[in-house]
């Protein structure tokens, strides 16, 4: 399996929240490009104030959301000072939906990934502005599949690779 190169900050804060033999696949947050295009576009309207609370929102979303795919689970993780943790295993994960409007898809290359679990309540993870959201749900697609053929005693691991992203 080819991992992402992981920056050792994120990587060393989220080996806390992985199990045994769990191992970390790639570690995003909302789209670098949709970030600074959003970033530059709201810095000029943040010195006649009216474009303050949405730029501190826009640089709060960057630091304070974190998305991460390991080869058993989703894990989001929120907030900087106070946290919340969302989890989803793979194995519950029944369809993964890319929402993208005509503006996501080609200026800022991200999207809305709509992630809905299998349960009680059929719950939906809603992950907003991620960057290459296509290829982030092909890889979770992957990785479902992959667990799936394992439960069906198929020995295929050697024939089974996942793509690399490029983000």
């Amino acid at each position: 399996m080819e991992t992402k190169k992981i920056p050792n900050n994120q990587r060393k804060k989220l080996e806390k929240l992985l199990s045994r033999g769990e191992e970390l696949i790639i570690v995003t947050s909302i789209g670098a490009r949709y970030y600074w295009i959003n970033f530059f576009l709201l810095l000029p309207f943040a010195f006649l104030l009216v474009g303050i609370p949405k730029l501190g929102r826009l640089i709060r979303m960057r630091q304070s959301f974190t998305y991460a795919l390991s080869n058993r689970r989703f894990i989001i993780v929120r907030g900087i000072f106070s946290r919340k943790i969302v989890t989803a295993p793979l194995t519950a994960i029944t369809h993964v939906t890319v929402e993208q409007s005509v503006m996501q898809r080609y200026l800022f290359n991200t999207g809305h990934l709509v992630i809905i679990t299998a349960g009680f309540d059929q719950r939906e993870i809603v992950i907003e502005n991620i960057g290459n959201p296509v290829e982030f749900k092909i890889l979770i697609e992957e990785l479902t599949e992959k667990i799936e053929q394992g439960w069906e005693g198929d020995n295929n691991e050697e024939n089974f690779s996942l793509r690399a992203l490029k983000t």
